[in-house]
């Protein structure tokens, strides 16, 4: 970040740890939300007796509700007191769950989740506009590793321990017991939030954008909300096709009132004058193809797992453990490397991963079942190995040049990427995950779904690998000796949250 902090002085050290642990415990809890159903949800579908459409809808809505609050939540963070939106979106979240928890057929776990997600959209982006309110910049590397690493760790161990938790449970019912862990924690956490966080005093600034936020709802749900619903049991049709279309429409719109906004000297909800920090806009849009494969591929891994290769929910988990320790290995790594070196760990990560990807796919195309998760387990280490390289170093880079004051926006926006790119991610894999099911590949093999699923996740990041060779083709032809990566110092850390 160029802009100091001189407020963060305001707290003694003890108290802004004490602060950052409540901050990483929520935000680990929304990224588990995500990562913890991909297991149970063979285990929702027979219990809620769902179809492939409705359980489709039921893990989109999340990650839709979730994207379409980031950026009017950050935006709010930066004009209202942060730990008021933060309160209000975890105790939404603590509600949700307990909706979803007693929900008594998959109407009402749709609707729980969808709350869910609005509650992890508005809490969310306070996370990180308070760890850069209460932490100095020379003192911000530490947090936002720690955070990269809670983060990650979260998304990869969040399989296992629902599948742990669900042997322990044991029956039809088990997956309930997920959705109640939420509680237990939000229980603990929330009242220590309270008396905990303090955000120093500094600027605040005034207006809010009603109707970009008017015309970005729509835009979010439109362009992801009906493609979700594509099944065997409900194809596409002429409305999902129009509809999409509309948030086409909605999304345009939004980008020229924006920009209308802007030139009238009028608070944008997305400032495009941020797009005129260099690495922004090709980050954000990497970050998102990172997570369209991340989240989708992790979720068509875990249910093929179990519908294809006969896996129980604990034994999954199990196979995937491997996964989470490589990804915790690489975040490590990242965090401790110089700030030059980003672009190469965005090109190697994002390389591995597709590469990666792409081996799992053809396993689950031609391996027999007995060697599937033998395969799949071992490649997977790669792939979790590369994002975790990547990860950070796309955000570390994405935000190099963004002021302190600005920090919320852009880090709501590169979250609202993430969160989007993953709806649409998880919409279109389980399209073909579902659609192509019980189909034969080449080999024999009834896994034509997974297969073709996860071959689409590769493609993601072999998009995000090409983003980012990009870049640093056009970083050296314009500025080459003012970008960072082309100086010899090491003085600054690859750290970010992913």
């Amino acid at each position: 970040m160029t802009a100091g902090n001189p407020a963060a002085t305001q707290l003694r050290a003890p108290h802004r740890w004490a602060t950052f642990a409540v901050l990483a415990a929520t935000a680990a809890l929304t990224i588990l939300d995500v990562s913890k159903v991909g297991v149970a949800l063979p285990a929702i579908q027979e219990s809620t007796g769902g179809s492939g459409s409705t359980i489709q809808v039921m893990v989109v809505g999340y990650t839709l509700a979730y994207a379409v609050l980031l950026l009017p939540a950050g935006r709010v963070g930066d004009v209202l007191p942060r730990k008021a939106i933060f309160l209000v979106g975890g105790f939404m979240f603590l509600g949700a769950s307990v909706i979803c928890a007693l929900a008594p057929d998959i109407a009402w776990l749709i609707g729980g989740r969808l709350f869910q997600g609005a509650g992890a959209g508005i809490l969310m982006p306070q996370v990180l506009g308070l760890i850069q309110r209460i932490f100095p910049p020379e003192e911000r590397s530490r947090p936002l590793a720690a955070l990269a690493a809670t983060i990650a760790a979260t998304a990869l161990f969040g399989p296992v321990i629902a599948g742990v938790i669900m042997e322990l449970v044991g029956g039809p019912e088990a997956w309930r017991a997920l959705f109640w862990l939420n509680v237990v924690i939000g229980i603990i956490v929330l009242p220590i939030a309270i008396f905990v966080i303090r955000e120093p005093q500094g600027e605040k600034r005034r207006g809010f954008d009603a109707v970009g936020v008017m015309l970005l709802t729509p835009a979010v749900i439109l362009l992801a909300g009906p493609l979700s619903t594509v099944s065997t049991d409900s194809p596409a049709s002429w409305l999902t096709l129009a509809l999409t279309l509309l948030g086409a429409v909605f999304a345009i719109a939004f980008v020229l009132y924006e920009r209308y906004r802007a030139r009238k000297g009028r608070q944008a909800l997305v400032d495009p004058l941020l797009f005129g920090f260099r690495h922004l806009t090709v980050g954000v849009i990497i970050a998102g193809f990172m997570h369209a494969a991340a989240t989708a591929g992790t979720l068509i891994i875990t249910i093929g797992l179990q519908q294809e290769a006969g896996q129980t929910a604990l034994q999954t988990a199990l196979w995937m453990l491997p996964a989470a320790i490589a990804t915790i290995i690489g975040s490590w790594i990242a965090g401790r490397l110089p700030q030059r070196s980003t672009y190469r760990l965005i090109a190697i990560g994002t390389g591995m991963g597709a590469l990666s990807l792409a081996g799992i796919a053809i396993a689950f195309g031609v391996a027999p079942v007995t060697a599937l998760p033998w395969i799949v387990s071992a490649i997977l280490v790669t792939n979790s190995f590369g994002n975790a390289l990547a990860g950070p170093a796309n955000q570390a880079r994405t935000l190099v040049e963004v002021p302190d004051y600005r920090a919320s926006v852009a880090g709501s926006l590169i979250q609202f990427s993430q969160r989007f790119g993953s709806a649409l991610g998880i919409a279109f894999a389980l399209i073909l995950y579902y659609g192509y099911e019980n189909v034969s590949t080449l080999a024999g093999q009834p896994t034509l779904g997974p297969t073709l699923a996860i071959a689409l996740t590769s493609v993601f990041l072999l998009i995000a690998a090409i983003l980012a060779l990009m870049d640093r083709a056009r970083s050296r032809r314009a500025a080459p000796a003012t970008d960072p990566e082309l100086r010899e110092s090491t003085a600054v850390p690859v750290v970010a949250p992913s």
